[in-house]
């Protein structure tokens, strides 16, 4: 071979090389792309993940208040069933008593008579 022919040879070469070093650079460019977008949007996930963080808590702190309500209307309305039950004992203790009472009237009146 040839100083001519190695050196067409080792040109050849040297271009096949810088085809390869493009190629290269720009399969890494577009890489460096594809990362920095999906960089952006793991950034958005992560931001819409800490809004929803937030939402969650609220929506816990919320449903705790709504827990918390409910149990004291709960407690009221068990007071208020209390006292209506009180208070029908004494009612049907005094018609007892009434009745007891009319009773005695209306045998006091038939024996007047």
């Amino acid at each position: 071979m040839t100083n001519a022919q190695r050196l067409d040879h080792v040109e050849d070469e040297l271009e096949t090389v810088k085809r390869l070093l493009v190629s290269t650079a720009s399969y890494a460019e577009s890489a460096n792309r594809r990362l920095d977008e999906l960089t952006i949007k793991q950034d958005r996930t992560q931001s819409q993940l800490d809004q929803l963080g937030v939402r969650v808590d609220q929506l816990s702190e919320r449903l705790n208040e709504f827990v918390n309500q409910t149990q004291r209307l709960f407690n009221q309305q068990a007071t208020v069933l209390e006292r209506l039950e009180e208070n029908q004992r004494s009612n049907n203790a005094a018609l007892e008593r009434i009745d007891r009472i009319l009773d005695y009237l209306l045998r006091q009146q038939g024996n007047s008579q």
